[in-house]
């Protein structure tokens, strides 16, 4: 499912020395003698300073909701998955469900009611144990 920011922090070597300093992309060039030509580089400051702020965005966006988990807003799963960096539309994918049925799984009165088996179907998405998608006191 891709890298969550669990990962990528834990990939860090120091403060300002993240994981993405070190990224390399493929870049195309075109000149008139030999066309198309590609280039492996490494990433230039400009595209680290924006994905430093992308990363920003998607922690302060991580702390709201987890506010509003803890607050009783919002059911865990909106938590998680914002964590995992996870829209609506796909996790109703991977469960095999609506997604307004999803929709109304964010709520916190209707994640109260869900089944186990529904509740241990997100878990093993989030790669999470079940007990955790419904205690809070992972959140704190």
């Amino acid at each position: 499912m891709g890298s969550t920011r669990d990962e990528i922090d834990d990939k860090a070597t120091g403060d300002d020395e993240l994981i993405y300093t070190y990224n390399r992309e493929l870049f195309y060039h075109f000149d008139k003698e030999n066309g198309y030509t590609q280039k492996v580089d490494y990433q230039n400051p400009c595209n680290q300073v924006i994905i430093k702020q992308s990363w920003d965005a998607a922690e302060e966006r991580l702390e709201e909701v987890k506010q509003m988990v803890i607050l009783g807003k919002s059911s865990p799963i909106a938590y998680y998955m914002e964590k995992i960096l996870m829209e609506v539309p796909m996790l109703a994918a991977y469960m095999e469900i609506p997604k307004w049925r999803v929709r109304r799984h964010l709520k916190s009165k209707v994640f109260k009611k869900l089944k186990p088996e529904v509740l241990a179907k997100y878990a093993s998405i989030f790669e999470i144990p079940a007990d955790q998608l419904t205690n809070q006191d992972y959140l704190k």
